[in-house]
Order: structure tokens, then C-alpha cells, then sequence
């Protein structure tokens, strides 16, 4: 989550002053917290594994069972979302399309995607590589340690970022801190004892040449919550129910044996002597009389409520997070295109959230690659590009090619091709498309002896 400060505080923002940077660590740390319980619940690692029966239920059985809905979650909404490489379309796009191939960013837009819907925030670092020539590259960075400062205006512009890790020792010892920090022109490296100390100490200060703060923040939703977040409290109940149902088992299993009208001795020796010999021959002699009995006696179990609720409990989670359970029966293979739209209605509200605030970032990145390869001489136009997301769904290919059909001509041929999940680029397949009706245009004037030149003889010129 971005740290607010207004503008008017420095009145360079290439210079950023020890206290400044301290205050704003110190309020990044503050959310590392939350941002360490999500990753640990995408981990699995969930509240129920702590849970120690102590004093007088000390010694009864402790199963903790994890239901790991929050990876779920996250799997699912990430590769609906972001399964399919974005689609980028413009008339000068060609320069960064091919920057974004050779930095391999449809790799990495997956690990910025699945940040997001854990954390709700995901944050690229833009850098030239250390290649030979060097190439623009970006790089997802974990949130825990780098935070984006920006202004108090209604377009929060961004004015420095700080990127933080610790500094390590030959035996992998803490020994300090490095705290990088990113202007519009400057990257100025330090060193610190403590994190949350001031004695900053500068290695380095260099300047780059993408003219805007190198850090994009990327937002899964407006309130900046991963998906499972709000899902937390159902996540442990159901952990709770199955692990308590997993005990009744076991508790069933260890049932009490009751004796009436009987003793297994007069002395504990007595009693343990008696209890290994049933437990070896299996034979247990009662006293003559007709009051003597033994039975086991045993915890009534409702099953069938129990399956109520933990039945309502996981359709809750998948509700309120607007997954869907796909193995669920209703999503049945011969359901119709329409019936698993309506169903996936939810998923695909999610998703929408999610593209809005995506192509927010992706603009972002479009300006930072644009300014830093127009240093390079190459120029670039990102006025007109069209972002496309595509939703990663098995397709009906046939069904779409008979829709396509039927709007042929009332739509661009590029829109209609950038509708086929087989093609990547939809500017290049309709060059490509041009460029073979030209050559088949051309083998049928050969065939029928036709004037095979750019300029073919006209009627008029035919009589003259």
C-alpha cells in the first residue's frame, strides 16, 4: 500500500532526507504483519496448527487439519485471471511488444498477478540489465520490502520508492540493512545498522533515464485486499469443524469400558495386570449374578449435521470470495456455454475488478518502457494502444468462428481475430493474412495469364 506524503514537504524530491525515509519505513513495517498472514495462509500455514489443548483436556486427541481454501482461491481467481499472456495493440507498439518479449514479461506479469490476489498490492521494479548492450527489465518485489511514496492529490503521483532487504555475512548472518531509494532521476543506494534507526550511510548515487520513479503499484481492488482475505474467519471455522470431527473419531474409537456388578482388581497393579490380559486374549469373565454387565461406553455422533455445516461453511467461502467450487457437480462437462457464464458470473466480476485496476499499472509500465527506449532513439507511441485481457477458459472454438462469421463486416477484421485464443498477435496474423491473399492473388494471374505488375494494364490504355 502507498505511503501519502505532500509534495510540498521537499522542495527537490531527488533528495531525500535520513528522517523522511525513517518515517516511512517505519509506516511500511507497520503492514508487514497482515502482508506475512496472508502469504502464511496461501502456505498453509493456518491459525488451527497453533491451537494447544492444555490443563484439563491435555492428552485428548489434537488432530489440526488444513483445508487450504486460501490457495484455492488464490490458484483459481489468478489463472482465470491472468492465465493468457496480455494482448497489447497499437499503431507504434511494435518497439516495447518486442522490449516486453526479450525481458520475458508475460512471465512475469503471472508472479505480479498472483500477488495480487494474495496480498491485494503487487510492485514491479523497472532497471536496465546488466546485458551488453544493457535492456530495459522489470522485476516483481516482494511487498514486504519495497513501498511506492506518493503525493496527496487526487492522482497520487508518485514521488520516490524505496526498495529494502537485509545485508548478510560468508555464514548468512543479519548484519545490517540495504535501503535503495528511487527518484524521477536518481538511485541512491545506502547502508544502515537499524532498520529503524536514521544513521543511513550512502554507497552510491547514479542516475537512470526512465524521467519518472522506476516503481509501479500495481492494486487488485479498490480497498487493496487479496482475495481470501475477507474469508479468513470462515477458512479457520472450517479448519475448527474438521479437525473437532477428526477428534470425535478418535475419541470413539478410545470409548471407555464400562463394568457393572464387576472389578478388575482390588490395586492399580491389579487392575493394569487384568487390563493386559483382555487386551491379549480378548476374553473378559464376569462374576456369576445377573447385575453383572460390561459395555463400551461411547460419544453419540451426528454426522449428518456436522456434513450441514461444514457444507454451508465451504459454500460460504466460495461465495463470498466469488470462486466457485469447480469440482462441484454443477459444473457439470456438458453444460452449455451460456449455463457456465451464469455460472461463473461471480468469477467473472471478480475478474473485471481485477482488469480495471490491472490496466491502471499496465499504463504505467507502458510510459516507463516508451521514456526509456525513446533514450535508446526508438520511438514509441502509446496514445492508441488497446490493452486486451483474456480470460483463461477452455473456448469453443468452433461456436466463436460461426460467431465471427456473422458479424463479419460490421467489425474490424484485427477485433475479430483478436478474439481467437490460438492467436497471439492480432496485427501480425492480419498482415500475415494480407501478405497470402496477395500471393494467392498473384498465382491466379499467372495461372490465367494475367498482368502481374503494380500497374496493370486498364481498358483505356488497352485501346489506345
Amino acid at each position: 500500500m502507498a505511503i501519502i506524503r505532500s509534495r510540498e514537504l521537499l522542495p527537490n524530491w531527488d533528495e531525500i532526507p535520513a528522517k523522511l525515509l525513517q518515517y516511512c519505513i517505519k509506516e511500511h513495517r507497520d503492514g508487514i504483519e497482515r502482508i506475512q498472514k496472508l502469504e502464511d495462509y496461501y502456505k498453509g500455514q493456518h491459525e488451527i496448527l497453533k491451537r494447544d489443548l492444555g490443563g484439563d483436556d491435555k492428552g485428548l486427541p489434537n488432530n489440526k487439519l488444513v483445508a487450504n481454501h486460501a490457495k484455492y482461491i488464490t490458484d483459481v481467481a489468478s489463472g482465470y485471471f491472468g492465465g493468457d499472456p496480455v494482448k497489447y495493440t497499437g499503431k507504434q507498439i511494435e518497439p516495447i511488444t518486442d522490449a516486453y518479449k526479450a525481458a520475458d514479461v508475460a512471465s512475469h506479469d503471472s508472479e505480479m498477478v498472483k500477488d495480487l490476489s494474495m496480498y491485494g498490492i503487487s510492485l514491479e521494479l523497472h532497471y536496465m540489465s546488466s546485458d551488453d548492450p544493457p535492456i530495459p527489465r522489470v522485476s516483481c518485489i516482494d511487498p514486504r520490502q519495497i513501498f511506492l511514496v506518493v503525493d496527496d492529490s487526487v492522482e497520487y503521483k508518485s514521488l520516490f520508492a524505496v526498495h529494502y532487504y537485509e545485508k548478510r555475512d560468508m555464514e548468512n548472518k543479519a548484519i545490517g540493512w540495504y535501503v535503495n531509494v528511487y527518484t524521477a532521476n536518481k538511485i541512491t543506494r545506502y547502508e544502515i545498522k537499524d532498520i529503524g534507526g536514521e544513521d543511513f550511510e550512502q554507497i552510491s548515487s547514479t542516475d537512470h533515464y526512465y524521467k519518472a520513479v522506476p516503481v509501479v503499484e500495481f492494486w487488485n481492488n479498490e480497498e487493496q485486499q487479496g482475495d481470501f482475505e475477507q474469508q479468513l474467519s470462515l477458512i479457520n471455522a472450517y479448519n475448527t469443524l474438521a479437525s473437532d470431527r477428526v477428534n470425535d473419531k478418535e475419541q470413539f474409537v478410545d470409548a471407555i469400558l464400562k463394568l457393572v456388578g464387576a472389578s478388575l482388581g482390588d490395586t492399580e497393579e491389579d487392575a493394569g495386570r487384568a487390563i493386559r490380559m483382555l487386551k491379549k486374549f480378548k476374553v473378559l469373565e464376569l462374576p456369576g449374578g445377573v447385575d453383572a454387565d460390561a459395555s463400551w461406553l461411547t460419544k453419540t455422533l451426528n454426522e449428518a449435521d456436522t456434513e450441514v455445516l461444514r457444507s454451508a461453511l465451504k459454500s460460504d467461502i466460495h461465495e463470498f470470495s466469488m470462486v466457485p467450487d469447480l469440482t462441484d457437480s454443477n459444473f457439470a462437462s456438458n453444460a452449455s456455454g451460456v449455463a457456465m457464464k451464469y455460472k461463473l458470473f461471480g468469477l467473472e466480476q471478480l475478474a473485471k475488478t481485477k482488469t480495471r485496476f490491472f490496466i491502471q499499472g499496465l499504463r504505467e509500465r507502458l510510459k516507463l518502457f516508451a521514456n526509456i527506449l525513446s533514450v535508446k532513439a526508438q520511438a514509441v507511441d502509446i496514445t492508441d494502444v488497446t490493452i486486451t485481457l483474456t480470460r483463461s477458459l477452455p473456448s469453443d472454438d468452433v461456436e466463436l468462428a460461426g460467431i465471427i462469421s456473422q458479424v463479419d463486416g460490421k467489425v474490424s477484421d484485427e477485433t475479430l481475430i483478436g478474439q481467437l485464443s490460438f492467436v497471439d498477435d492480432p496485427i501480425a496474423e492480419g498482415e500475415k493474412v494480407n501478405a497470402q491473399k496477395a500471393a494467392n492473388l498473384k498465382l491466379q494471374q499467372a495461372a490465367f495469364k494475367m498482368p502481374m505488375g503494380d500497374n496493370p494494364v486498364t481498358d483505356d490504355e488497352d485501346e489506345e
